[in-house]
């Protein structure tokens, strides 16, 4: 069964961390426009500044780790982290959808919801089962050799 190094852990986190944190930009980009009161436009300009200087880390973490160089690459594994990624989004979304469900009194919209819920669920499960068939396949060995470190 095909694991998941520590890098490669690292790796995923750093970058969906990155993402998270630039929908976060972008969510309150859009919003401020909206916002009137100076008060809370300016919380949002704090906590768009907060987000940025969590990019500025992340991206200082990715460089100063250097993982990308020590990852793994090989198609499988590629496979295996897009799938991983889009997993936890569907999972995500389903959790939207079901909390959403219950707030929504409007019976059509509920109904929508409910829909696009079970579908998410069904994709849910196909990733699961294709996951589980790529962890289970051998993994092509590393052909990149990493030369141990000085001894002193």
């Amino acid at each position: 069964m095909q694991k998941i190094t520590q890098q490669e852990m690292i790796l995923s986190s750093l970058q969906e961390a990155k993402k998270l944190e630039k929908g976060l930009i972008s969510k309150i980009k859009t919003s401020k426009g909206a916002v009137v009161d100076s008060s809370i436009r300016a919380l949002l300009e704090r906590v768009e500044i907060m987000s940025k200087n969590h990019n500025k880390d992340i991206e200082k973490a990715e460089k100063e780790l250097n993982i990308p160089s020590v990852v793994k690459k090989n198609v499988s594994q590629d496979s295996l982290d897009i799938l991983q990624d889009i997993l936890k989004n569907l999972v995500n979304l389903q959790a939207f959808y079901n909390e959403t469900v219950v707030n929504i009194p409007n019976p059509y919209v509920r109904q929508l919801f409910t829909q696009m819920r079970d579908d998410v669920m069904r994709f849910i499960s196909l990733l699961q089962i294709e996951i589980e068939a790529l962890e289970s396949r051998p993994s092509i060995p590393n052909n990149k050799v990493l030369k141990r470190p000085g001894m002193s």
